[in-house]
């Protein structure tokens, strides 16, 4: 028998500075966990202690993939040892939690899914000639998955490097 855990998604704060974090623990209060600069708690899911590990990379590798993609575009989030930048919406955190945690239990979709995730951290860019190839559940997940990681921030001065004096055409 597995032990269970309890993978969680939560705020917090560290020197002033906010931050997402996805981790997990035994405790069943996250905020009796170690390393606790925890604010506040957004999703919390019972998993054995392998399957919390597997969903904790997988959404950990959507959150680097899409932090490297935007500083890539040239769009600043921070980044930080402790967690993933507060500039990220909750709602796009929330669903990639969701997305993952919620396909763990189907392991033949789980198996496609994380090579989808393990393809896409190759490439480093969106390429939409690989989801011609697929169809079904994978297809849906996939598109998904990319609407996901493009998240940028709405508003252009968060742009690094960007000139004052853009041509209006």
């Amino acid at each position: 028998m597995t032990k269970s855990v309890n993978l969680y998604l939560a705020s917090g704060v560290s020197e002033g500075v906010g931050f997402w974090v996805v981790n997990f623990t035994e405790e069943a209060d996250i905020f009796n966990s170690p390393g606790g600069k925890l604010l506040e708690c957004y999703r919390k899911e019972l998993f054995g202690l392998q399957g919390a590990i597997d969903v904790k990379e997988a959404i950990n590798t959507t959150l680097d993939i899409l932090s490297f993609d935007s500083r890539f575009d040239q769009y600043k989030l921070d980044s930080y040892n402790t967690g993933y930048s507060s500039e990220i919406p909750i709602n796009i955190i929330e669903d990639i939690f969701d997305l993952w945690a919620y396909n763990y239990n189907n392991q033949i979709l789980w198996k496609k899914y994380i090579g989808l995730l393990n393809l896409r951290k190759k490439i480093k860019t969106n390429n939409n000639y690989i989801n011609i190839g697929l169809k079904g559940d994978t297809y849906k997940f996939a598109i998904k998955l990319e609407e996901l990681m493009s998240y940028r921030p709405a508003y252009f001065s968060f742009r690094q490097g960007k000139v004052n004096n853009d041509l209006m055409w």
